[in-house]
């Protein structure tokens, strides 16, 4: 079954795709589908997966509607609906499996962050399962997957990493310990504990609260449809390069 999920000022080229595909509209407590159509930017694949999970046990399609479109399988006006409609019925496409994180049953694509609850205070924490244990304070911490890299934790100064890397990228936003740089780790499981009252939140999603985090490889993979090559390097210059 297809399913089709947008944003609203897209709704026209969304319904013309549905019924191109005879596909329904996207819901979970219904009949799960094997392929999600998403019409929309980065922030609506995102919302979609936060929204109705069953979008990571399927194949994602993504329509790309946004700015930036980093997770495209193709972007609106690139190629006629009726083109895409044929691939996507033909299953003429490849897949690219992306890893997410886990954090207490909140699920990343791109990265966790955890702040102090009152985001005007420094937040004091303390990091281990990784080599070596780290403890410091910032305005708090981001654990970021090797495709979300290029994304918030980037402006943290962490680095770009190559989607392939099973790694962990740990970044610090504004650290007030001056020894404390971007790190990266292997996908072992991580133990945050924080002086204060903390705030996690999965891509902006979420809002889990409390002194003790712990963050874990996802069992589930964002599987994207492309078409063709999978220009990744591409991808994060044209990211990196957006004003």
């Amino acid at each position: 079954m297809i399913a089709v999920v947008y944003r609203g000022d897209l709704a026209d080229i969304a319904k013309r795709l549905r019924s191109l595909l005879g596909a329904l509209e996207l819901d979970c407590s219904a009949d799960r589908p094997d392929l999600t159509v998403v019409v929309g930017g980065d922030g609506t694949l995102l919302e979609a997966i936060h929204k109705h999970p069953c979008v990571l046990d399927s194949l994602v399609v993504h329509i790309g509607g946004g700015r930036i479109n980093f997770y495209r399988t193709t972007r609106i006006g690139e190629m006629a609906l009726e083109e895409i409609a044929r691939r996507v019925l033909a299953r003429d496409m490849n897949v690219v499996e992306l890893p997410t994180i886990d954090a207490g049953g909140c699920t990343a694509v791109n990265e966790v962050v955890i702040r102090n609850v009152d985001y005007r205070k420094l937040l004091s924490f303390r990091i281990t399962g990784a080599a070596p244990i780290i403890s410091g304070r910032a305005d708090g911490v981001i654990v970021s997957t090797p495709q979300g890299s290029p994304g918030y934790a980037v402006s943290a100064w962490g680095p770009v990493v190559d989607y392939r890397l099973e790694a962990f990228v740990i970044s610090f936003i504004v650290p007030y310990t001056l020894y404390l740089r971007p790190l990266v780790v292997p996908q072992e499981p991580l133990e945050i504990s924080t002086a204060q009252e903390a705030e996690l939140t999965c891509d902006g999603y979420g809002g889990l609260r409390g002194r003790s985090f712990s963050i874990r490889r996802g069992a589930r993979r964002l599987r994207l449809a492309v078409f063709g090559e999978y220009d990744y390097y591409d991808r994060v210059l044209s990211r990196l390069l957006s004003p």
